[in-house]
């Protein structure tokens, strides 16, 4: 969390609050930004971002890439961190299920901010510090290594046909729910919530080992990555969640089991349904 369709949500906030296009004029750092701007010293910082422009705002599995004059900044919110521009509320364009700080007035976990002129103010907030920001100068957006990298995300999917996506996968030892958390195979921006959801749409096994699938089991996985995906862009709630965060399986009744994934060194727990996911 964030995972893909709150990562999108966050850049189409941060565009209706009016910072693309604008240029930075200041940069203020909080206690605990060292964490998250790991790559340079505050000083550094302030030097790179100075009246910089914002050109753009992208986004691609989980990442926001930002357009600058001279190269672009990178932002990975991991599981706890939120931009806010000051005066601007999400509502009802982003909700949580854990501990993102949605809400502006969680000031407490501000780690830094920048200044606009026109007078926009962004307040990063992060309840554990464990964001990953980065600047990359003179690169644009198409350049960097991790856009290359990173598969086509969810809101693009189209599935393969069986043939082709089996020529991609045998080789793996690994199970479904894994390949869906990968971000570098197709589609990516897939983490714990969205992966329990899509399987327990598909009526899969998470353990179910990629190298055993059938067609069958094939065609059902691409139809839950489908109706999850349509979910998602429709909805900003989780009330439609089958397993995930659930105490009985909404479909059959049966209480959702609870685990942590064999293979994983996460601490992540895969949430499913043990009678209809068999």
């Amino acid at each position: 969390m964030p995972e893909q369709y709150e990562v999108k949500r966050i850049q189409s906030y941060l565009i209706d609050a009016g910072i693309k296009g604008q240029k930075m004029t200041d940069f203020e750092f909080l206690p605990g930004s060292e964490k998250i701007l790991k790559d340079g010293t505050r000083s550094q910082w302030k030097d790179w971002l100075a009246n910089q422009k914002i050109l753009s705002i992208k986004t691609k599995a989980k990442y926001t890439f930002i357009q600058l004059d001279q190269g672009t900044l990178v932002w990975h919110y991991r599981f706890t961190g939120i931009p806010h521009i000051r005066g601007f509320a999400y509502k009802e364009r982003l909700y949580t299920i854990f501990n993102l700080p949605v809400l502006q007035s969680s000031k407490n976990y501000c780690r830094f901010r920048i200044y606009f002129e026109n007078s926009k103010v962004l307040e990063y907030l992060d309840i554990r510090c464990l964001s990953d920001i980065k600047y990359f100068p003179h690169f644009q957006i198409h350049e960097l290594d991790i856009f290359q990298k990173l598969a086509p995300d969810l809101t693009s999917f189209s599935p393969q046909s069986f043939t082709e996506w089996k020529k991609g996968v045998q080789p793996s030892k690994r199970d479904i729910k894994q390949e869906l958390q990968d971000q570098f195979t197709t589609p990516s921006g897939i983490g714990n919530y969205l992966a329990c959801e899509i399987l327990a749409h598909a009526k899969l096994n998470p353990w179910l080992p990629l190298s055993t699938i059938s067609s069958k089991q094939y065609a059902a996985l691409c139809h839950g990555i489908v109706e999850v995906k349509k979910l998602c862009e429709k909805r900003t709630d989780y009330h439609w969640f089958i397993v995930f965060k659930r105490k009985n399986c909404v479909r059959c009744g049966k209480v959702v089991s609870r685990k942590k994934h064999r293979m994983s060194a996460s601490s992540q727990t895969t949430h499913y349904c043990s009678n209809c996911q068999t």
